[in-house]
């Protein structure tokens, strides 16, 4: 008897607890922004390209959390940029200033923890419930396909990537569909940290050594529509 009454206990307790947990299953638009760039090779001048812009990444965002009480609840994250090309005229200076193109692609792929302030304690069909967070976590960043294109030249530098500390701050709405589903809306500044290129540049019958690569910061602001779901 006694051990019959400690199982159903055991279970009450742990429907309890998947009743706080949730799923969350979105996508996600990132709008970097746009800065300076520049680039050392010995014996030359500084290169500078002023005003790139790594234009967006679209993200693919998956998370899993708990609700710690009804204000507050608290996510692992696996935000999985997809890379896209984009095209942005610089100008290039050296001696002379030209204008030119630099075509690449820019993505993270992001590992966070995630807490979140709710300003109301009751969710639930026809509620709506803004909330407001931030979070910390890993970030693998990635430059690819990288060339330049300015008057008489142009050249192609190697793919890399970089593992860097990431900062989300931010906040949404969510509004309840039913009792366990949500649509969550959301927007905020996400700083994945940087990425440097290869050391190298190529073009058309020579290598280019660099002694210090294009260095990308990768800020951006970050928008969100997802599915929540509360068990």
């Amino acid at each position: 008897m006694k051990k019959g009454l400690w199982v159903l206990g055991l279970l009450g307790m742990t429907s309890g607890a998947w009743a706080d947990a949730y799923l969350r299953l979105g996508y996600g638009y990132a709008d970097f922004r746009s800065q300076d760039l520049s680039v050392k090779h010995d014996g030359y001048p500084v290169i500078a390209l002023d005003n790139y812009d790594p234009g967006s990444s679209d993200s693919v965002l998956f998370s899993a959390g708990y609700w710690v009480n009804p204000h507050f609840r608290a996510e692992l994250a696996l935000d999985l940029g997809l890379p896209g090309e984009n095209t942005d005229r610089v100008t290039y200076t050296r001696f002379d200033s030209v204008t030119g193109t630099v075509t690449a692609e820019a993505y993270s792929r992001i590992f966070m923890v995630n807490g979140f302030f709710h300003f109301r304690p009751d969710r639930g069909a026809g509620h709506f419930d803004p909330y407001m967070g931030a979070g910390v976590g890993l970030a693998v960043n990635r430059f690819e396909s990288v060339s330049s294109a300015i008057p008489t030249t142009s050249a192609t530098i190697n793919d890399s990537d970089d593992t860097d500390w990431a900062v989300r701050l931010g906040g949404g709405v969510m509004y309840g569909i039913t009792d366990h589903i949500s649509v969550d809306l959301g927007i905020d500044y996400l700083n994945a940290g940087s990425v440097t290129t290869e050391d190298r540049a190529f073009k058309e019958g020579a290598t280019v050594p660099f002694s210090e690569g294009l260095e990308l910061d990768l800020e951006s602001f970050n928008y969100s529509l997802a599915l929540l779901y509360r068990f």
